[in-house]
């Protein structure tokens, strides 16, 4: 029983991040603190609940509770790691060399880089055909423009351009 306890509440805990990023939704929030709020609130309603807060971290309890007994045990933890260096060791010699760490980095940012690239698309594609035009490219320039123009003077000051910038608005660089 205690230890049930002690995994729901590290499943809150974890889930508690997710929801302090969602709560930034206001005037000046980015495209992605957006998407946040969008993708917790699974039943539309305009708020999020406990339960849809903690989904996500109740699927990814519920794969390593591979037994269904509601609680995680070692051997369970030993076969999700045993899994994930089987993954990375791509010869199957037993360990992990250089090259089987960069090209498990590599696919990894590569999988970032779809990720990213289906977002800005989600983001950018108005009418939903699959293709960014110019006008809708135009279009979301203009929006993020009129974002960080704060005082709405039609120009940004260098505090209004230091605020636009991609740490500001939930976005990576690069």
């Amino acid at each position: 029983m205690k230890r049930k306890i002690i995994i729901g509440s590290m499943i809150a805990a974890l889930a508690i991040p997710a929801l302090a990023i969602a709560a930034t939704d206001g005037p000046h929030k980015g495209h992605h603190k957006g998407d946040i709020f969008e993708r917790l609130d699974t039943n539309k309603d305009g708020e999020i609940s406990f339960e849809e807060m903690t989904v996500r971290s109740t699927e990814r309890f519920s794969r390593l509770d591979k037994d269904g007994n509601g609680t995680i045990s070692v051997e369970e933890m030993t076969v999700k790691k045993k899994e994930f260096f089987d993954k990375l060791d791509k010869d199957g010699n037993g360990s992990i060399n250089k090259e089987e760490a960069r090209a498990f980095h590599d696919m990894k940012r590569e999988m970032r880089k779809e990720r990213h690239a289906s977002r800005m698309l989600e983001i950018l594609d108005i009418d939903k055909d699959g293709v960014v035009t110019k006008e809708e490219f135009a279009a979301a320039s203009d929006k993020r423009f009129e974002a960080a123009d704060g005082n709405k003077d039609g120009v940004l000051s260098a505090e209004e351009l230091q605020n636009m910038g991609p740490k500001k608005h939930g976005m990576k660089k690069g």
